[in-house]
């Protein structure tokens, strides 16, 4: 239960992580594209100086048109029109040429404008032609003055909008590549659980078809059973197929309670149950299933009057699903198991000499719907050792195993209790 919610929250965090990435992302963008409308509209500001300065060379050429009274008013009234253009570009803070040293040249300019104005005579152009040029002469040096400090706004404009439009690309991309790499991961993720799903519902198919043979094999043996008394052969016979009725409908019973536990431990719905008992008790509950078989069982017990108190069923149906195990593993063997009780803790070791398991597959061996490690596993639901895990892990206890592949296996269990006196 708790990997399915960390699966859950790690596939939470990545999704929120690249929803927010590729917003980043198209925010940058936009910025980017915000950017380049501003300036769109204020392009003609980088050719300001060149249409001034040929404007008022113009109006220089059309003092030379003396015999044209109206060319000189023409285009001095052109370049007029120009230098109030680039005053209007200074009206507020925030414009193009926002700048003291802009204004203070564009005054003088303006100013000498009107003086040039101030000497023309359209009645007689020619007798005011060599003022109007000397006059000009004066101008031309403010005018590359303007221009110079019209080029050194636009190059700090440019500046300015070249690294905003770079620092928002670089964001851009990073969160672009971001992107990219999260979804690659949410892929990997995706995939990873797919994958799981997939052995799940394999493991499931063959879980269900492990009930159907393990329930159908019973029910069919207690029918067999059950139409083979006859109370005319005598009590021993009757007897032998009452108990083979007895130990198969235990044997139902047991398989159906461990799918309820299984099914509990899948909806996280385990719990302690606390009660005292000695641990004799403990012994016949645990062995309810070891009545048909060709293999020999030992139960050491240390200390079997002391009380103990832990849950009882729990450690029951830890100590049956490792003999069950042992016994399904083990043909015409030994099975040896042992309890020891120290201070505070209940030691459990449970050995075969069975066919035992590659320790390179040990991860797998708790695994639901696993009937053991090794192919050669006999029978069984698969989910004896995924109970006995589980429990072990919410009695806060621990537990190792150790098998050689022909030799047999070995349980080794720690398992805190309180000893009652």
């Amino acid at each position: 239960m708790k990997g399915k919610k960390t699966a859950i929250f790690i596939g939470l965090v990545l999704t929120l992580l690249f929803g927010g990435s590729v917003y980043l992302t198209v925010m940058k963008f936009n910025e980017v594209k915000n950017q380049y409308r501003s300036i769109a509209p204020t392009l003609d500001n980088y050719s300001t100086a060149e249409i001034l300065f040929l404007a008022f060379e113009r109006t220089r050429t059309a003092v030379y048109k003396t015999e044209n009274p109206n060319a000189f008013l023409i285009s001095k009234s052109v370049f007029d029109s120009k230098l109030l253009i680039l005053r209007n570009k200074y009206n507020y803070s925030g414009t193009f040429y926002y700048e003291p040293d802009f204004i203070s040249a564009l005054s003088n300019i303006e100013k000498q404008s009107a003086d040039l104005g101030a000497l023309y005579n359209p009645e007689n152009p020619s007798s005011t032609k060599a003022m109007l040029l000397s006059k000009m002469d004066e101008m031309q040096p403010a005018l590359i003055d303007l221009q110079q400090i019209i080029y050194r706004i636009q190059i700090k404009n440019f500046e300015r909008v070249k690294k905003i439009i770079s620092d928002n690309s670089m964001s851009a991309e990073t969160t672009a590549l971001a992107s990219i790499c999260l979804l690659f991961l949410l892929m990997i993720v995706l995939w990873m659980h797919i994958s799981k799903l997939k052995a799940a519902i394999k493991g499931k198919n063959i879980f269900i078809s492990a009930i159907y043979h393990e329930m159908s094999g019973s029910i069919q043996k207690i029918q067999l059973a059950c139409d083979m008394i006859d109370p005319q052969e005598g009590m021993l016979a009757t007897q032998k197929y009452l108990a083979k009725i007895s130990f198969h409908s235990n044997k139902l019973f047991q398989q159906t309670k461990e799918i309820l536990e299984f099914s509990k431990i899948e909806i996280g719905n385990v719990g302690l149950n606390l009660t005292t008992f000695r641990l004799n008790e403990i012994i016949e509950s645990s062995m309810s299933l070891f009545n048909e078989t060709t293999n020999k069982l030992e139960f050491h017990v240390n200390l079997p009057e002391t009380l103990i108190r832990t849950d009882k069923q729990k450690l029951i149906s830890i100590i049956h699903n490792l003999i069950d195990n042992s016994n399904k593993n083990t043909s015409n063997g030994l099975i040896d198991a042992r309890l020891r009780l120290t201070d505070r803790i209940l030691m459990i070791r449970v050995s075969d000499n069975g066919c035992g398991f590659d320790m390179r597959k040990l991860k797998s061996l708790y695994k639901p719907f696993n009937q053991g490690a090794e192919s050669e596993t006999r029978q069984g639901l698969g989910l004896g050792l995924t109970i006995v895990n589980s429990y072990i892990k919410t009695m806060s206890g621990s537990i190792k195993a150790h098998s050689e592949i022909g030799k047999g296996t070995t349980f080794t269990l720690r398992i805190p209790v309180s000893r009652v006196s």
